[in-house]
């Protein structure tokens, strides 16, 4: 299955820049609680362990390299976000964080035991060569390990938010061109992709993660403060279809009412693959 790449590659690349700069401390706050819940699986699939060179590419606000670094290693991480970076050497001044993009990575062949990229290949407009280079980096024997969100679903937050715009407005809003967002989010594929960049022995598994939410206005309030490709579909919309985009989540978030509480399921996909 080949890996889709953007047709403007430049002009995503940008896009995607620009707006992880703006909304970086919005995803900090607001996804943290949830994209945590990969963390642990994340890190035994890439088997960090003390004495290891770990290397976490698209590494936002740091998070992986902290829990890593818990484990005992020597901990890298890389973004192509210079807000990104400042927040995630605040956050982890112990470790090395450097500004660049994962599809060119600053280091030599076989630098790296483990490598790490947790929400990150969907953001970039050719993941392929990010892939090729991961798998670069890596020293034989190594690990890396991935994590993806889920495919929308009726039962899901993201099938809910994809529902209503469908419903009351339009996807096909001006962007630059970008890959699939959700082209890793079929576990059966993700054996046979990452074996086609040479990575061996693929595990996959999914992550049953759940956003816990006080208020049903509150899932797509995060995502205007905390997403990039949804956040600028949902700006783009003309008010009416705002509106009406925004009254049909808030209703159908009741699904997932929970006590006091609205318990919105987020699953996500964690692959993990050796190199030989």
């Amino acid at each position: 299955m080949p890996v889709q790449r953007s047709n403007q590659p430049d002009a995503f690349l940008a896009f995607e820049r620009a707006n992880w700069n703006d909304v970086i401390g919005g995803y900090e706050r607001l996804f943290a609680p949830l994209t945590a819940q990969t963390v642990e699986p994340l890190l035994s699939a890439a088997g960090v362990g003390t004495g290891k060179r770990v290397l976490d590419i698209c590494t936002g606000h740091g998070v992986l390299a902290a829990a890593a670094k818990a484990r005992g290693v020597e901990a890298s991480g890389l973004d192509f976000s210079a807000e990104a970076v400042s927040i995630a050497r605040r956050n982890i001044p112990d470790a090395k964080f450097t500004e660049g993009d994962a599809q060119n990575l600053p280091y030599t062949s076989g630098s790296f035991d483990c490598v790490l990229c947790a929400y990150g290949l969907m953001h970039l407009p050719e993941p392929d060569r990010a892939l090729s280079e991961i798998f670069r980096v890596l020293t034989p024997g190594g690990r890396a390990a991935f994590s993806v969100w889920g495919k929308p679903a009726p039962g899901n937050g993201y099938g809910l938010m994809f529902g209503a715009i469908k419903q009351h407005g339009r996807l096909d809003v001006p962007l630059p061109d970008g890959p699939d967002f959700f082209q890793f989010s079929a576990p059966h594929a993700l054996p046979g992709i990452l074996g086609e960049y040479g990575f061996h022995a693929v595990e996959v598994r999914t992550v049953p993660q759940f956003w816990e939410m006080p208020r049903p206005g509150d899932l797509l309030d995060a995502i205007l403060d905390g997403a990039v490709r949804l956040r600028a579909v949902l700006k783009a919309q003309e008010l009416d279809a705002f509106v009406s985009i925004r009254r049909e989540v808030e209703e159908g978030i009741e699904m997932f009412r929970s006590g006091d509480l609205y318990r919105v399921p987020m699953p996500a996909i964690v692959a993990g693959g050796r190199k030989p």
